[in-house]
This record gives structure tokens, sequence and C-alpha cells, in this order.
């Protein structure tokens, strides 16, 4: 029997019911949806974004999720978005990946509206944007490594 090969995680939070135009600097039309990073406190910077619109006609938007991938070690610098020739001239944190959404890796979507529950639209509040990372944290952590595979 052969083993799995040894993988790392990636998160991103998104809502795809919210859309987000590209702004050239750091973002594109081609990688929306691709950007990962393996820390989940960075992918929960994206919790507010992703549960609600902003302006005059703010209201909360149902749909926020986390997605994770599981990617192969040996595929992880090759994804990295400084290897990206799109994504390697953008203004982008360090620890940034484009995993492409075609089947070929790993992924799965846990959708984080009932986790974040009643805070949703008001994570412009900081203890309010600090309870719902947690929340997000202790569901990865309950769900387990056996669990966050598709």
């Amino acid at each position: 029997m052969s083993k799995s090969p040894e993988t790392v995680k990636l998160y991103r939070v998104e809502n795809p019911n919210i859309e987000r135009p590209s702004d050239g600097a750091t973002s594109h039309p081609d990688l929306i949806g691709q950007w990962f990073t393996p820390s989940l406190d960075a992918a929960n910077n994206y919790l507010r974004k992703s549960t609600q619109t902003f302006g005059k006609e703010a209201r909360v938007v149902d749909g926020a999720r986390l997605v994770v991938a599981n990617v192969p070690k040996s595929d992880l610098e090759g994804l990295h978005a400084s290897k990206n020739p799109i994504a390697a001239n953008m203004d982008i944190e360090g620890d940034n990946y484009i995993v492409p959404r075609d089947a070929e890796i790993e992924i799965q979507e846990i959708p984080l509206d009932e986790t974040i529950g009643e805070l949703r639209g008001k994570l412009g509040n900081y203890n309010n944007l600090t309870e719902a990372e947690a929340r997000v944290a202790a569901l990865v952590s309950s769900i387990g490594e056996t669990a966050i595979k598709s």
C-alpha cells in the first residue's frame, strides 16, 4: 500500500456571492479565487470582506467559506506567487501561493456562515472580528487533519 504524499494546507476565505473587480496591482482577473496562504490567521483577514458589502448599500451576504488546498509538499514552491508569470510583478505579500482550481490539487470548501453566526455584518468591531477568527480556528481544529480532505 503506497503512502499518500505529504501535503501542506493552504487557506483562503472567500464569498462567491460578492464580486470584487481586480485592480491589476494586487489582483488580476485570471487569478481570482486562486490566492492562498499557509497562515489561517492571514486568511482570516478576509472574513469581513467575505461576509458583507460596504458603502451606502452595505448588507450581510451569505456564502462565506474557508477554502483549504492540500498541496503536495513537492509542488509547493512551484505554486509560490513569485513563480507565477502574472503575480510575479504584482504588489503581493511573501506568503502567497497561486493554486489553480482545476481539480489537480485537492480542495475543500467549508461554509462559514453558521460558524460566524450573529457576528456576520459586524466584523468591523475588533472584538467581533477576533471572536469570528477564533471560531474559524476552532472549526479547523475540530475538523482535524483527516476531515479537511475533499
